[in-house]
C-alpha cells in the first residue's frame, strides 16, 4: 500500500510540474467600457444530432458563461420545422440547421421548414436557403476534413465562419511531426485546469481570410465565428455519432472561450419572437464582431467611418464622398496590436490603441479591423470586426449575360411523346402520359419512390437522343410540379467510355409553370466520369430525375412539362 501511495504521489507531482510548465496563462481581465453589444454564440449542436446535451442544458451552460443568445444548428436537411425562438435560463435560443452538401456544410438561420430535403450541390442549397428567406453561412471553410470544408466560392452565400475551434484542433492533428501532436497532448492534460484558455491556445489562423476579402471587394459577406460545440470529442465526419465520443470540450468551457457580439437596433424586450427578429437583423447586417474570450475578457469594441456622405458602423456601406475618417475604440490590452485593414493591405498597425483615428483616401475600399494578442504565448487574432464598405456609384459585379439562342429544335411541342419514356428502380414506380390543356397537351410524369431504407430509389422522365446533342448547348423547358421540388436534369452517355456516365444540373420547379434553361457546360459529374464535362456527341439520353437527394423516401407526385427544346 505504501508503495502504491508513493507511486501515486510521484505521478501526481509529475503531472503538477508538467501542468505548471505547460498550462496557458490565465485570460486577461479587461476593464469593461460598454459598447452596447450583446454577447452570444452560434453553431451549437444538441443531442438532437451529434451533440451530447439537450437545448435546456446548453442554454443553462450559456447563462453561466454570461451569454445572452445561442443559435442551435443541429445537422439536418432543413425539413424539420425549427423550434420557435424561446428564452431558456434567460438566454434567447434560436433554432437553425447545418446542411450537408457535396461541397461542404452550410448553416441556415432564420428559415422555415423546407418543402423538400436540402442537399446536393452547394450552389443549389445556397439558392434554396435564400429562396426560403434564410441566412446562410459557409461553415468551417478551413477544415481538413473534406466532408466538412466549404469549397464552393462562387455561390452567393451570406456569411462565412472565420473562427471555428473544432477546425483548429483538427488542423493541428493533421500536421506532420511531433510538435503539433505534443501540443494536442499537452492541451488534453492542461484542459481540466484552465479549459477555456486551453481551447483558445489551439486557435489557428484562417486560410479562408483571403477568399473572404476577395468576395467583399465585390459584395457584402458577413464574417462570423462559430464555436461548433458538441461536448463530444471524436474524429467526426459528416456528422459524427453522439454515442462514440467523450464529452470534451464541455459546452460551458467552449462558451467561455469565444463569443459573437451583436450590436442591436434596440434592446431586447423579453418577447422571444420579437427579440429573435432584432438579433437576426443584426446578424444579417454584419453588425457584430467575434472575440476570443479565452485570451482576454470582457471585450469591448466600436468601429465607425465618416465622410461627406455620413457616418456608418461595421457591417454598413458608405458612399464614396471625400476622404474617410476611421475610428476604432476598444478596451484591448496595451500589449495587443490593432491593425486596420483596407482589404488585405494593412492601413495602420498600432500598439496600445484603445482610441484610434485613421485617415483614408477618397476611394472605394473595404475596411476592417483585427486586434492581435501580441505579448501573449501563441499570439492570435483576439478580435475581428466586420467590414465597413465604401462603395462607388458603379456596380461592383456585372452579371455575365449568356447570348440569346438563335436556333431551337423542339423536343416536345404539345402533341407527341415520341422518344419520351419513364424509368425507375426495381422498387419504385413511374409513368408518363399526355394531359390535355388549352390548345394542346403537356407531358404528365407520375412517380412514387419506395419507402424503407435508402437503396438507390429513383424515378426519371427520359428523352432519348440517339444522334447526340451537338451542336446544341442548352435545354429550355417550361414546367411545374405538384409541390415545390428540385429535379435533377441529367445527360447520360451511351457510347464508348461515356456509356452510362451522367452529368447533372438541378432545377427548382414550383406549382406554376416557369421557364428554365439548363446550359450543358454548367453540368457537373454524377459520380466518376472520364471527362469533367460531357462530350455532347456521346450523349444518348436527357433525364429528369427524382431521387432521394431532394425527395423523401416513400414520396410521390407529378411533374408537368409544357414545352421543351434544344437550343444554341
Amino acid at each position: 500500500m505504501k508503495k502504491l501511495l508513493l507511486v501515486t504521489a510521484v505521478f501526481a507531482a509529475a503531472v503538477t510540474v508538467f501542468v505548471v510548465l505547460t498550462i496557458p496563462p490565465r485570460r486577461l481581465t479587461l476593464k469593461p467600457i460598454g459598447d452596447g453589444s450583446l454577447p452570444g454564440i452560434l453553431h451549437v449542436h444538441t443531442s438532437r444530432s451529434d451533440g451530447s446535451r439537450s437545448p435546456d442544458d446548453i442554454a443553462a451552460a450559456a447563462a453561466r458563461a454570461g451569454l445572452k443568445f445561442v443559435v442551435f444548428t443541429d445537422h439536418g436537411d432543413g425539413t424539420r420545422a425549427p423550434d420557435a425562438p424561446a428564452y431558456r435560463s434567460g438566454v434567447l435560443c434560436l433554432d437553425g440547421v447545418e446542411i450537408s452538401t457535396t461541397g461542404g456544410h452550410y448553416i441556415a438561420l432564420d428559415m422555415p421548414a423546407a418543402p423538400y430535403p436540402l442537399a446536393g450541390e452547394p450552389r443549389d442549397v445556397v439558392e434554396d436557403v435564400r429562396r426560403l428567406g434564410g441566412f446562410g453561412i459557409a461553415a468551417h471553410p478551413d477544415s481538413p476534413k473534406i466532408e466538412l470544408r466549404w469549397r464552393e466560392w462562387t455561390a452567393p452565400f451570406d456569411g462565412i465562419e472565420l473562427l471555428n475551434p473544432d477546425t483548429s484542433w483538427r488542423l493541428l492533428a493533421q500536421e506532420r511531426g511531433l510538435a503539433a501532436k505534443r501540443r494536442l497532448l499537452t492541451a488534453l492534460i492542461d484542459y481540466p485546469f484552465r479549459p477555456s484558455e486551453t481551447i483558445a491556445s489551439l486557435v489557428q489562423p484562417s486560410g479562408a481570410l483571403y477568399s473572404w476579402q476577395a468576395l467583399t471587394a465585390r459584395r457584402r459577406v458577413v464574417a462570423i465565428g462559430g464555436v461548433d460545440a458538441h461536448a463530444n470529442l471524436q474524429w467526426r465526419s459528416d456528422p459524427g455519432d453522439a454515442r462514440a465520443g467523450i464529452p470534451l470540450p464541455g459546452y460551458e468551457a467552449s462558451f467561455r472561450m469565444m463569443s459573437v457580439h451583436a450590436t442591436l437596433e434596440r434592446e431586447f424586450s423579453g418577447n422571444a419572437a420579437a427579440d429573435a427578429g432584432i438579433l437576426m437583423r443584426a446578424i444579417r447586417g454584419g453588425h457584430l464582431y467575434t472575440a476570443v474570450d479565452g485570451v482576454a475578457s470582457p471585450p469591448a469594441f466600436e468601429f465607425m467611418a465618416s465622410n461627406e456622405r455620413g457616418t456608418v458602423h461595421e457591417g454598413d456601406e458608405l458612399a464614396v464622398g471625400g476622404p474617410v475618417t476611421l475610428r476604432v475604440r476598444s478596451n484591448a490590452s496595451p500589449e495587443f496590436t490593432t491593425i486596420v485593414h483596407d482589404g488585405m493591405h494593412a492601413l495602420t498597425t498600432v500598439r496600445d490603441p484603445q482610441d484610434l483615428t485613421v485617415h483614408a483616401p477618397d476611394k472605394p475600399a473595404v475596411y476592417w479591423v483585427e486586434i492581435v494578442s501580441t505579448g501573449r504565448p501563441h499570439p492570435i487574432t483576439w478580435l475581428r470586426s466586420n467590414p465597413i464598405y465604401v462603395r462607388g456609384p458603379e456596380p461592383l459585379v456585372r452579371e455575365a449575360a449568356r447570348p440569346a439562342s438563335t436556333v431551337s429544335r423542339t423536343i416536345f411541342d404539345g402533341s407527341s411523346i415520341a422518344n419520351w419514356r419513364a424509368e425507375h428502380d426495381a422498387t419504385s414506380l413511374s409513368a408518363i402520359d399526355l394531359a390535355p390543356i388549352v390548345g394542346g397537351h403537356e407531358i404528365r410524369f407520375r412517380y412514387g419512390l419506395s419507402g424503407g431504407s435508402p437503396a438507390g430509389q429513383v424515378a426519371a422522365l427520359v428523352f432519348d437522343t440517339p444522334q447526340g446533342l451537338e451542336p446544341n448547348n442548352r435545354l429550355t423547358l417550361v414546367g411545374r410540379a405538384e409541390r415545390p421540388m428540385r429535379v435533377s436534369v441529367q445527360l447520360r452517355g451511351g457510347n464508348g467510355e461515356a456509356a452510362g456516365e451522367r452529368w447533372q444540373r438541378s432545377v427548382f420547379l414550383d406549382r406554376v409553370d416557369q421557364e428554365k434553361t439548363v446550359y450543358f457546360d454548367d453540368l457537373m459529374p454524377v459520380g466518376a466520369t472520364h471527362t469533367f464535362k460531357p462530350a455532347l456527341a456521346d450523349i444518348r439520353s436527357i433525364l429528369f430525375v427524382v431521387d432521394t437527394t431532394n425527395a423523401k423516401l416513400g414520396s410521390s407526385g407529378r411533374i408537368w412539362i409544357q414545352k421543351a427544346a434544344l437550343e444554341r
